[in-house]
C-alpha cells in the first residue's frame, strides 16, 4: 500500500513537471510578453553568420514631405573583429524603374559599380581604410540580420531599462506570415543647447511567430526646430530570406564583377576652392519665391550677403537665425541677404512655407545650381560677401557658433 502511494506522488510529480512548462506556453501565447519576444528575436539575429535577403526600404527625410522607396537584394557573411564593416556583403539596388548600382566589401577591398554603364571603383582596405570608413553610413543594410548590435533591437540593458517602454500591440500578417507586433517608445534626450529638440522616438517591431526573425520594423522620430514641428520615418521590410545557408559565397569575391565592367582605383575628390577675395563675383540672374527675376547687378553699390543652402541641410538651418538678424539690423543700411538654393522647389519642397516658419524675410532665389557652380560651391552652407563694386570680400564655407559675429565685423568695415 505503501509502495502504491509513492508510485501515484511521483506520477502526480511527472504529471506536473510536464504540464507546467505546457501551462507557461499556452500563457504566453494568450498573454505575450513584449521583452520575451524581443530577447528571442536579438538571440535568433546573433546567431545569423551570413545568407541572403531581399528588402524594401522606405524613407521620409525630416525636412522632406514624400517617401521614397528602394529595393536591396543582399548576400553576406559576418567578419570576426573586421576593423570597417561587421560582414562582407554584396548588395544590388534597385530604385524607381529598376536596376541601379552595386555595393560590395570583400573584407579586403571597397568596390562600387553599375552595370549600366560598365564602370566602376575600386578601394583596397590596406590604401583607403579612413575613406570607406568615412562612408559607412551611407550604405544599407537590413541591420537587426547584419549590425553587430543589431541595431534597431534593444540590447539586454535597453531592455532591462525602466525608461522605456515596450508593449505587445497584437498580432499581424507580414508578408503572409503572423507576426508578434511589439512598440517601443524611447524617452527622448535632449541638449538644451541644441537647435533641434526631440519629441517622441518611437520604434515598431513584427517579429515572426515562427522563427523570431524581425520581417519588418519601423522608426518615427519627431522633433521640433524654429517652432516647426518635423517627423523623419524609415521603415524597412524583409521580403524574401535564408540564413546560415550561403550558397553564392563567389557573390563575398571580385570575381562576382561582371568582366565587360571596368573598375578604376579610387580618386579622392579635391573640392574646388572657393573663389578669392578681390576677384569680380559672377554675375547671375534667377527667380525669386515671389517669382520675380533677380540679378547681382541689381545691387551695385550696395553690399552683398550671398547664402548657398538648402532645405535638408541641417547647418543650413543653423544659419538661418543669424542671417535673418543681420538681415535685420542692417537692411535698411545698405546690406542686402540673399539665399540661392540650388536643389528645392516651391510646389515640391513647400520651400516657402518652411522658411516661413523659421521667420526668413531676406531675398530666396530659386534654380541656383549653376551659379553654385560658378562660385565652387561644394558643401554647405557657403557664404560669399560681395562689396559695394561687385568685388568678393570674403568667404565662409561651413556652418559655426561664431559665423553671426565674424560676418558682422566684415559687413561693420564695409558699409
Amino acid at each position: 500500500m505503501i509502495k502504491r502511494i509513492k508510485e501515484l506522488k511521483m506520477k502526480n510529480i511527472i504529471f506536473w513537471i510536464g504540464i507546467i512548462p505546457a501551462l507557461l506556453f499556452m500563457s504566453f501565447m494568450e498573454h505575450p510578453n513584449a521583452e520575451q519576444i524581443i530577447n528571442m528575436s536579438l538571440s535568433k539575429c546573433r546567431s545569423i553568420k551570413n545568407g541572403y535577403y531581399e528588402m524594401e526600404h522606405h524613407m521620409k527625410y525630416m525636412s522632406e514631405k514624400d517617401t521614397s522607396s528602394k529595393t536591396f537584394k543582399c548576400h553576406f557573411k559576418k567578419l570576426n573583429n573586421d576593423s570597417l564593416y561587421p560582414a562582407a556583403f554584396h548588395y544590388k539596388t534597385f530604385y524607381g524603374d529598376g536596376y541601379k548600382s552595386d555595393i560590395m566589401y570583400t573584407g579586403d577591398e571597397f568596390v562600387s559599380f553599375s552595370t549600366n554603364d560598365s564602370s566602376g571603383t575600386i578601394m583596397p582596405k590596406t590604401q583607403w581604410a579612413k575613406e570607406i570608413q568615412t562612408y559607412s553610413h551611407n550604405r544599407t543594410f537590413y541591420s537587426p540580420i547584419l549590425e553587430k548590435d543589431c541595431d534597431p533591437l534593444p540590447s539586454e540593458s535597453a531592455i532591462l531599462d525602466k525608461k522605456m517602454t515596450f508593449t505587445y500591440i497584437g498580432e499581424a500578417q507580414i508578408n503572409n506570415q503572423p507576426c508578434y507586433h511589439i512598440r517601443n517608445s524611447v524617452p527622448p534626450e535632449n541638449d538644451s543647447t541644441s537647435a533641434m529638440k526631440t519629441l517622441s522616438t518611437e520604434i515598431n517591431y513584427w517579429i515572426n511567430k515562427k522563427d523570431s526573425i524581425p520581417l519588418q520594423y519601423s522608426i518615427e522620430i519627431k522633433m521640433v526646430m524654429d517652432n516647426d514641428t518635423m517627423m523623419q520615418f524609415e521603415k524597412k521590410v524583409l521580403k524574401k530570406y535564408e540564413f546560415n545557408n550561403l550558397k553564392e559565397e563567389n557573390q563575398l569575391t571580385l570575381s562576382s564583377v561582371p568582366t565587360y565592367v571596368k573598375l578604376k582605383d579610387y580618386e579622392p575628390y579635391t573640392p574646388p576652392k572657393l573663389l578669392a577675395s578681390n576677384t569680380a563675383a559672377p554675375n547671375w540672374s534667377l527667380i525669386s519665391l515671389e517669382n520675380k527675376t533677380v540679378q547681382l547687378s541689381d545691387f551695385k553699390g550696395e553690399l552683398v550677403l550671398i547664402d548657398f543652402f538648402f532645405k535638408s541641410c541641417y547647418p543650413c538651418m543653423l544659419a538661418l537665425p543669424g542671417l535673418q538678424k543681420l538681415h535685420e539690423k542692417y537692411k535698411d543700411k545698405g546690406l542686402n541677404v540673399i539665399g540661392i538654393d540650388p536643389f528645392d522647389s516651391i510646389e515640391k519642397d513647400d520651400i516657402a512655407n518652411f522658411l516661413k516658419k523659421r521667420g526668413v524675410t531676406y531675398t530666396i532665389l530659386l534654380g541656383g545650381n549653376d551659379v553654385a557652380n560658378a562660385y565652387n560651391v561644394s558643401g554647405y552652407p557657403t557664404i560669399y560677401l560681395i562689396d559695394k563694386k561687385g568685388k568678393i570680400i570674403a568667404t565662409t564655407p561651413g556652418y559655426s557658433e561664431n559665423m553671426e559675429d565674424r560676418l558682422e565685423e566684415i559687413i561693420l568695415e564695409y558699409l
